[in-house]
């Protein structure tokens, strides 16, 4: 079997789930005997595919520095590169990065891989010359395959479009973050760690609330914030204005510094209204941090019965959920117990396995 992967999300992301998920997919494939042939292009990404290209039956890409504001750009002009990369290929079926409208004159099958509806749901957070809901919704119906990365995407997908005659399985994902020994800790205060993007739907704002709701909890624990780009000038003000300056700390850090992170906090909270999987809940159970999340979309699906839950439109909630898992020894170690082994459920090597089947029963279609 001969799969070809386009060049799209590595062109997008730096750093990221969906890349995230294609990186430790794709390296895992030739160990399940798939010739992979994968087309980086011109890329920005940061997680290293390119170095496991000797065990690619065709790679080709090179890593150009990031330029901020041109992934749309990027996208117009690299799609026809692709395009024509592919026409010369022998291939059976491509498995396409993210929603471009590829065109090859060639017979193939096609899947895709749904993270989340998002824009569909969210789409007053994005920009009104955002085509992706238009480019999903072509790509699904182009599809002869759909992934879906939990039941609560695939319920989404089911609500929202025709997808009469399409194959669609689920296909979990797994924790990148498996270090026995993250070292010492980075960050030697008690805190709460709150782990990516905090626009929009992320919801970060209620952790100000939080904050200011609970002052034993601002005299007693820092919140850090891991990834995201530096506080914006509107949190500075916010976060300034409610006297919280020496509270709230932001850092960069990558695979086993997050993991270190996650290892030393005290919680991880995920605030997010909405998400299509949530890879930082099962990076924190690995790392013994219990969790305590949003009740909605995918996170009770992931969680299980290893994490507290809120509702995310209610600080109130948050902080008795919080205060609950803090002044209560033997709720935080039976969350850490049962995330331990809620993690074991979730496997990029498991993932990859069952990717390889969804393929072998769309091509046999």
């Amino acid at each position: 079997m001969r799969v070809i992967f386009d060049n799209e999300i590595f062109l997008i992301q730096k750093y990221g789930g969906a890349t995230r998920y294609f990186y430790e997919l794709i390296r895992r494939l030739p160990a399940n005997d798939i010739a992979v042939l994968l087309y980086m292009g011109k890329f920005i990404n940061e997680y290293g595919l390119e170095n496991h290209s000797n065990d690619f039956a065709v790679f080709n890409g090179r890593k150009i520095r990031y330029v901020p504001k041109t992934k749309l750009i990027s996208r117009i002009i690299q799609k026809p590169l692709f395009e024509k990369f592919a026409a010369k290929q022998d291939f059976d079926l491509l498995h396409q990065t993210y929603f471009n409208d590829i065109n090859i004159p060639k017979q193939f099958k096609r899947v895709i891989t749904i993270h989340d509806f998002t824009h569909e749901k969210l789409g007053e957070n994005f920009s009104g010359l955002d085509k992706t809901v238009e480019q999903k919704k072509k790509a699904i119906e182009k599809s002869d395959g759909i992934i879906c990365v939990s039941e609560s995407t695939k319920n989404d997908l089911m609500s929202m479009y025709d997808t009469a005659g399409k194959k669609i399985k689920v296909v979990y994902h797994g924790n990148s973050l498996r270090y026995e020994d993250p070292g010492k800790p980075i960050i030697e205060r008690p805190y709460l760690l709150y782990v990516g993007d905090r626009r929009a739907y992320k919801n970060f704002g209620i952790m100000t609330e939080l904050f200011s709701l609970n002052r034993n909890l601002a005299d007693n624990f820092a919140l850090v914030c891991c990834g995201g780009g530096p506080f914006t000038k509107q949190e500075k003000e916010k976060i300034n204005s409610l006297g919280l300056g020496d509270n709230f700390i932001h850092t960069e850090a990558f695979d086993v510094k997050i993991a270190n992170l996650y290892r030393y906090a005290s919680a991880f909270i995920f605030t997010s209204k909405y998400e299509g999987f949530g890879i930082p809940m099962i990076e924190a159970m690995y790392n013994r941090c219990p969790v305590v999340a949003s009740d909605v979309s995918s996170l009770p699906e992931v969680g299980a019965d290893a994490a507290l839950y809120f509702n995310p439109d209610s600080a109130e909630d948050l902080n008795n959920k919080l205060t609950s898992l803090l002044s209560d020894k033997e709720l935080r170690a039976r969350l850490v117990a049962k995330g331990i082994e809620r993690e074991k459920f979730f496997s990029w090597d498991k993932c990859a396995a069952e990717t390889k089947s969804f393929y072998t029963d769309v091509l046999g279609s």
